[in-house]
């Protein structure tokens, strides 16, 4: 028994398209976040740290976006989710580190300045820091990803968490297009998958807000 915890738009977006491209049966359980459902006894019953994604398999626990995303790789290696060849495992490995170690943290920095400053006073200081450093993370994926289809050599468990943060930069409003084209190509061709459009149907959002 798979079960997905997860928050309609948020970073549990990318293991929620890695599982639905398996093709193996999963439930999922909406969070919603807007309302503070993570906050929840329910939830924190499940994930006493208060976030999403959470995957439970037979009763087991397993949290943050890049593990679960290794995992449901190494778990359904039919899917081709995860490249055979060491380096490009490593470059895998490499990108989800770096999504969600600064990338996502410079997001934090944008939407709950709290978390580094109790004092009010400094957190638009935060939120424009936080900001510039998107865009200069933002222009270093949108160089690595020139002249190329996917992230690596192939579709990977990489390109639906690339596809959060391309959501992201919409909502925060980024001229994602005008700015990053290789990367909105990028989104687009994410679009296209049978797999994507079953979860943004079932999550009930779209790329553009």
């Amino acid at each position: 028994m798979t079960t997905l915890y997860y928050g309609p738009g948020a970073c549990s977006l990318a293991p929620h398209i890695a599982l639905e491209e398996t093709g193996a049966p999963f439930d999922t359980v909406r969070v919603v976040l807007a309302e503070g459902q993570q906050l929840k006894p329910e939830y924190l019953a499940v994930n006493p740290r208060g976030r999403v994604p959470a995957l439970v398999v037979d009763g087991k626990l397993l949290t943050e976006a890049a593990a679960i995303l290794a995992y449901v790789a190494r778990r359904y290696p039919e899917a081709g989710l995860l490249p055979d060849d060491p380096w490009e495992q490593g470059q895998a490995f490499s990108w989800m580190g770096f999504l969600a170690s600064s990338v996502h943290i410079a997001f934090a920095g944008i939407w709950r300045p709290a978390r580094f400053a109790g004092d009010a006073e400094v957190h638009p200081e935060l939120q424009k820091t936080g900001r510039a450093t998107v865009e200069r993370y933002f222009a270093e994926i949108e160089e690595r990803l020139s002249g190329r289809e996917w992230a690596l050599s192939r579709y990977s468990v990489v390109d639906p968490y690339l596809l959060v943060f391309y959501r992201f930069g919409l909502r925060v409003g980024l001229p994602m297009a005008e700015r990053f084209p290789e990367w909105t190509r990028h989104a687009a061709r994410m679009q296209e998958r049978p797999a994507v459009q079953r979860v943004l149907a079932r999550e009930g959002i779209a790329i553009a807000p």
